[in-house]
């Protein structure tokens, strides 16, 4: 677990903790933000505003120290340095992660499902060359058809990159030569980078397809797995499938809206059903929550096998005896 924390993140940090499970509560400006800033740049590399986006450019963050200050932030770990600059990769930002899944487009929910679940493999029959040799070199047909889904996606990125290059020359042609004088280089790899990127997405719809079956096979499984971290006060959660090609997750069959609280409890239950473990971090945004759903919360949390759960309030909650079941109160 975390045993202490050190740092100059708004001024100087000096904490030591006593539980992995961790309420820090305070009015507001009084530091909370501060403390989790700490832990999220020591852990992770990088810091969270109240939006949820999170901040990595170096300027930015060098900020966050008092004025002519050197920022650093360190967190003790069993008695281990862990460091901001380290670029450690000791911990996973999980809800971070389960929010991006929740709140983006399809693609990054099937991406983020593709990567985690943990259901029975099925044979795949892919008609795409090196398929075979990719399932045999992961020893699974989801790692293989997560492996060319990035794949894909990742040479269509780089081929429309290299187009929009060659069309800034064309354009700077057309406006100071006749266009006749082009180089016939910089047409040919044109007219090849148009078939390319025409051949991947070609590609990549038919694995996206096949991906998308595949996680449709796991949706029980997952909403199961989902539940049983979700208080029954809040709701339960299940795939809504928009299209035929578009699902999200979803609260009593609603799409939760990005910044609410349910999100936060819905990333909760969703990191703990695939992301939890002993790097697993639960670092829940700043929101405005009340008692009684912060208890329902922080009571689920409680349940999740994690390095350590951290949450900022105003309130306390209520219907649930946090203290007596390992939570440590941080007044600020």
């Amino acid at each position: 677990m975390i045993d202490e924390i050190h740092s100059n993140v708004k001024g100087r940090i000096d904490l030591s903790l006593h539980s992995p499970y961790n309420l820090i509560i305070g009015r507001n400006g009084s530091g909370k933000s501060a403390i989790m800033h700490s832990i999220e740049l020591a852990a992770f590399d990088t810091a969270f505003d109240a939006a949820g986006k999170d901040v990595k450019q170096k300027g930015a963050l060098e900020r966050l120290a008092p004025r002519g200050a050197k920022l650093h932030s360190t967190l003790y770990v069993d008695g281990e340095e862990v460091c901001w600059g380290d670029r450690s990769d000791r911990f996973d930002n999980v809800v971070a992660m389960a929010m991006h899944a929740l709140t983006g487009s399809t693609a990054s929910l099937m991406e983020f499902l593709l990567e985690h679940i943990d259901d029975d493999d099925h044979p795949i029959d892919l008609n795409i060359p090196g398929w075979q040799a990719r399932v045999k070199h992961h020893g699974s047909y989801r790692k293989a058809l997560l492996e060319m889904s990035r794949g894909t996606a990742s040479a269509i990125r780089s081929h429309q990159s290299r187009l929009r290059e060659l069309n800034v020359v064309r354009g700077y042609f057309d406006e100071n030569y006749d266009a006749s004088r082009l180089p016939v280089e910089i047409i040919n790899d044109k007219r090849g980078l148009e078939e390319d990127i025409r051949q991947a997405k070609e590609l990549k719809k038919k694995i996206d397809a096949e991906a998308l079956n595949f996680i449709r096979g796991s949706f029980s499984t997952v909403e199961a797995h989902i539940n049983r971290y979700l208080p029954e006060e809040i709701g339960r959660a299940e795939f809504c499938e928009l299209s035929e090609r578009e699902f999200r997750l979803s609260l009593n069959g609603t799409v939760v809206i990005p910044s609410g609280v349910e999100t936060v409890a819905l990333a909760v239950a969703l990191a703990g059903a695939l992301l939890s473990g002993p790097k697993a971090l639960f670092i829940l945004p700043d929101r405005a929550y009340d008692p009684v759903t912060l208890g329902w919360i922080m009571r689920a949390l409680r349940t999740v096998e994690c390095a350590g759960a951290f949450v900022q309030t105003t309130v306390l909650p209520e219907g649930y005896d946090f203290m007596s079941l390992g939570w440590d109160l941080v007044r600020v």
